[in-house]
């Protein structure tokens, strides 16, 4: 099942990661450093209070939805979430419009109209994916993902072609987060304030509110850099910084949002149905998969990082970027077993609150090393700042998911074969130079490293392989049969 669904989120996925490279291409290409700088902060300005603000909403949509047994609790539950969230959009735009007058928003690079506006469609296109992931729907999810990214992509070149700069681009996110929002109407049952529900929003509030606390430091450790260097470097230097970290995020966190997409919904299923034996067995199986894709992709990146700078990036990008990837890499890789792994003893058990206190020590930690890092070091500090930050954020995590839920054993054989492969081939590919254009290099280092990973996994865990295809149909037809 965990498989099946993979291989389902892989297909749908792929068309938007595309189109997000290739923005990312025409975009580091199209503008100045300082003008990503202000793109890239008013956007993840946006996120950030969504996730801090609103993501309590999503979160306990994803988590409740399955749960709804009958036509009214889930008009109640929509309902609810549907009416929070308005009110969210007016107290944000009213704060925030109110700040303006009184002049007491931060001087950063952030344009602040468009900051309550990609807030406000932000939100919404949030609950939509989310409730199409919590029933099962693939393809709509993916349908999702390719009219953001894709519509972002036409309409932020087409206005920075006819002049219109970094505000026809953010106009761009704003109409396309909107039309991506559209394949989860369907799925939305009846709405109406006669259906708001306290009870409801309290249950939402009891489950989401400890990881609405989770996110803001999370989002801390993921945004606070980019504050620090726009304060003490400048735009243009965030938008050095800002163009490494989401090349490398494009490319590296596909992979384990897949396996996340695909094997959360079921695990949570099996847990609440048939118990946490069955769920043992499907975290078992996503997690090995987890490492079998993610391990290989992070450390063949990392082989390629000069050639993936100068495909993917303008000139005056390409260069800082090449430095930040090995470190951000790694960060993602570790973020990348936190969430997906050792994050679900606290969701699966609806302990969340605990949840909370890692992230907190992390987030201290990361401001901290920030100041001191980017004073001395410049961007590549920030970088540092990141990838000391989550080491400290999973070793909390991992301490503190024993008590909560009994995770799987540590597939600790499975991982260092692995890791061995992966690793070999980093080394074997990173030690070629081939002369050739950056785009033909690219091409030939990626065929070499997959086919040499995969002679060299098949050669260290072929027992393992097998064992983790039959896990996953034993799985199938035992608990979902």
């Amino acid at each position: 099942m965990i498989v099946r669904h993979t291989l389902s989120y892989t297909a749908v996925k792929l068309l938007p990661a595309i189109a997000s490279m290739v923005a990312l291409m025409l975009f580091t290409r199209l503008m100045s450093p300082d003008q990503f700088g202000e793109y890239s902060l008013t956007i993840n300005a946006a996120l950030v209070f969504v996730a801090i603000l609103g993501n309590f909403l999503v979160i306990g949509l994803g988590r409740f939805e399955p749960a709804t047994k009958s036509r009214f609790e889930r008009e109640k539950l929509h309902s609810t979430v549907i009416a929070s969230a308005f009110l969210l959009n007016a107290f944000v735009g009213g704060l925030t419009l109110l700040l303006g007058v009184l002049d007491y928003l931060p001087d950063l690079s952030i344009n602040y109209v468009f900051f309550v506006v990609l807030f406000m469609v932000s939100l919404l296109l949030m609950m939509s994916q989310k409730l199409v992931n919590a029933n099962l729907k693939p393809k709509a999810y993916g349908l999702s993902l390719a009219l953001k990214n894709i519509l972002l992509l036409v309409i932020g070149v087409v206005s920075l072609l006819t002049g219109y700069g970094v505000h026809g681009v953010l106009i761009g996110m704003a109409v396309a987060s909107l039309f991506a929002s559209l394949p989860a109407l369907s799925l939305w049952a009846k709405t109406s304030w006669l259906y708001f529900d306290f009870r409801v929003l309290r249950e939402l509030w009891s489950y989401g509110a400890p990881l609405t606390l989770l996110y803001l430091f999370v989002m801390i450790i993921s945004f606070s850099d980019r504050i620090f260097i726009d304060a003490l470097l400048g735009s243009g230097a965030v938008g050095l910084y800002s163009a490494g970290y989401d090349l490398t995020q494009y490319s590296l966190a596909l992979i384990p949002s897949i396996v996340h997409l695909a094997a959360f919904p079921i695990i949570l299923k099996s847990y609440e149905n048939d118990g946490e034996d069955a769920a043992r067995a499907h975290l078992s199986t996503s997690f090995r998969i987890l490492l079998l894709v993610t391990l290989p992709v992070t450390f063949g990146f990392i082989a390629v990082k000069e050639e993936v700078s100068a495909v993917f990036l303008g000139h005056a990008f390409s260069e800082t970027s090449a430095l930040l990837i090995p470190i951000l890499s790694l960060s993602l890789l570790l973020s990348s077993v936190k969430s997906y792994y050792f994050d679900y003893a606290f969701q699966i058990t609806k302990t969340t609150w605990l949840q909370s206190i890692p992230p907190m020590l992390a987030a201290v930690c990361n401001c901290i090393l920030n100041y001191v890092f980017i004073k001395t070091l410049g961007v590549i500090g920030a970088a540092y700042a990141t990838l000391i930050s989550y080491a400290v954020y999973l070793a909390l995590t991992i301490v503190l998911s024993r008590n909560v839920f009994r995770l799987p054993d540590f597939p600790w054989l499975f991982f260092v074969k692995v890791c061995m492969a992966s690793m070999a081939m980093m080394a074997i590919v990173g030690s070629y130079n081939l002369g050739l254009s950056f785009i033909s290099s690219l091409f030939i280092k990626v065929f070499l490293g997959i086919s040499v990973f995969c002679i060299l996994v098949l050669v260290f865990a072929k027992k393992e392989l097998l064992i983790l295809l039959k896990d996953g149909a034993m799985v199938k037809n035992n608990v979902f049969s």
